[in-house]
């Protein structure tokens, strides 16, 4: 008797171990989130989608990349009211038709990423309830007589496809593919400095061969020069709380010896400085001076420093104006004012083929704008370009009514260089978490532009580099970009690297 318990019990087993068997995941299409309330919605869309998708259990969902293609749809939104905001998600069982929903909230954009992470927790309880359903319709049906083996033919498989190959293009539109040397004649790359710094600029070549580079992080300046390698001459210290956001160079009295404008913000205060370069280092020549300072121009002796002023509350005002040195004084001249939105750091002027002059401005979600010199606007691109983690707050009453946040921010933009040849200069830093002002880039690209008089075309863009731009110079001379990167983030246990790197352009 206990054999023939024991052999039934093991054919049940036997039968019905496909049946209790665990689900497989459910094939899921995660859709882009709408985004309500939020200024820059279009970029939101996206980088809500990721942080959903990199948060779904394996175990229950295997992500497809087409809706067609999906048992389970994953379609989310988020609303922003003031500080508040709300996550939901439905949840589509393509499979029976049944729907369910989700949420979460929070108070202010600190709590995103961990409102992410509970929502997440409550899918996975939501997915778990379906399981049985998944589990029920994946046991076998009764096996008839088995049929004769018919032979199949597979098709190739498709990781053995072979590319054609490359189609020849136009040659302003090649880029090199082939990587240089680390520090071939082309190219150029220092050790990692220690620290992260977020502003560069150019000083001269000296008759020794050495070139003067600037280089300065939120409370520091490094004064640099390269020959084969970098060689450190001096540091100065700016203390808490103040905050170094730019530096620019010029030599505006023409003594051959160029000026280092250094933007300083001092808690609502512009407080910034300008020092002159010399053997022993960095000599001031005046400090709280009440503007921010860009330069714009091809050399050091041909830029002029553009400034403007800010408000106790925080906004640019008054315009821009040119800045003239004289001795160890500094006063203004022609003072214009800028179309909308343009401000002293996102900006720049250019000659058209007729020699006409245009300005270039960069909106604060990345999409650039040319205008005519009376300020109309010519024309405004559908691709974004630019993106800065440089900024600079002031508390503000009318912010808090407006946003429901205490600071209003002014994230610095990405500088546009206007080459000789009238084409344009423009970065492109991309992330995987840039919302809001929570912002954090992990890869650059450089584009250049130029005007055919109704648009902006692309000439050539750079291969995409897998570090955050900061800051960029150009020298003129040796038709050269000098690019600071960030290579190493700040965190608990140290203090970050930032790299510089030459390229040539050809």
């Amino acid at each position: 008797m206990p054999a023939i318990l024991l052999a039934l019990v093991s054919a049940f087993l036997i039968i019905s171990a496909p049946g209790i068997s665990q689900a497989a995941p459910l094939k899921t299409y995660v859709a882009e989130f709408n985004v309500v309330g939020a200024s820059n919605r279009d970029e939101l869309k996206a980088t809500l989608q990721g942080l959903l998708a990199s948060r779904l259990n394996p175990n229950q969902v295997q992500l497809v990349e087409q809706p067609d293609k999906a048992e389970l749809l994953l379609t989310g939104s988020y609303a922003l009211f003031g500080k508040m905001f709300s996550i939901d998600l439905l949840l589509k069982n393509t499979l029976n038709g049944t729907m369910s929903k989700v949420f979460e909230q929070g108070e202010s954009q600190d709590d995103l990423l961990p409102a992410f992470g509970r929502l997440a927790q409550k899918l996975d309880r939501e997915l778990a309830k379906s399981q049985p359903l998944a589990a029920a319709s994946s046991i076998p049906a009764p096996s008839s007589v088995a049929a004769p083996a018919v032979t199949k033919i597979s098709p190739p498989a498709a990781a053995y496809k072979v590319d054609a190959p490359p189609v020849k293009v136009e040659e302003s539109y090649v880029v090199k593919s082939d990587i240089p040397g680390r520090n071939s004649p082309e190219s150029w790359t220092s050790d990692p400095i220690s620290g992260v710094f977020s502003s560069i600029a150019l000083g001269r070549s000296l008759p020794s061969g050495e070139r003067e580079i600037f280089v300065a992080g939120e409370h520091s300046i490094r004064y640099l020069r390269k020959n084969k390698d970098l060689k450190q001459i001096v540091e100065i210290a700016v203390p808490v709380p103040a905050r170094i956001i730019a530096l620019d160079s010029a030599d505006l009295d023409r003594d051959g010896t160029p000026e280092l404008y250094v933007s300083i913000v001092d808690r609502k205060t512009i407080s910034s400085r300008v020092y002159r370069p010399t053997d022993a280092g960095l000599e001031l020549i005046t400090d709280n001076q009440p503007w921010l300072y860009r330069g714009i121009g091809q050399d050091l002796k041909s830029r002029t420093i553009f400034v403007q002023a800010v408000s106790s509350n925080g906004e640019y005002y008054n315009g821009v104006a040119e800045l003239v040195k004289s001795g160890t004084r500094f006063e203004t001249r022609n003072s214009r004012t800028l179309p909308r939105p343009g401000n002293i750091f996102n900006f720049t002027r250019f000659s058209d083929a007729s020699g006409a002059d245009k300005l270039a401005i960069m909106d604060e979600d990345g999409y650039l704008t040319i205008h005519a010199t009376d300020g109309s606007q010519l024309w405004k691109s559908s691709d974004k370009y630019g993106g800065s983690e440089t900024f600079f707050n002031y508390e503000s009453a009318a912010q808090i009514r407006a946003k429901g946040d205490k600071y209003r921010w002014n994230f610095l933009e990405q500088r546009i260089i206007a080459l000789p040849d009238g084409t344009l200069i423009i970065p492109r830093n991309e992330g995987t978490f840039s919302i809001g002002n929570n912002r954090s880039y992990n890869k650059h690209s450089l584009f250049g532009l130029q005007w055919s008089g109704a648009l902006l075309k692309e000439s050539w863009h750079t291969r995409q580099t897998p570090s955050y731009l900061a800051d960029y110079a150009y020298d003129a001379t040796t038709r050269e970009v000098l690019l600071l990167e960030v290579v190493q983030r700040a965190g608990l246990f140290g203090s970050g690297k930032t790299a510089i790197s030459i390229n040539k352009l050809d």
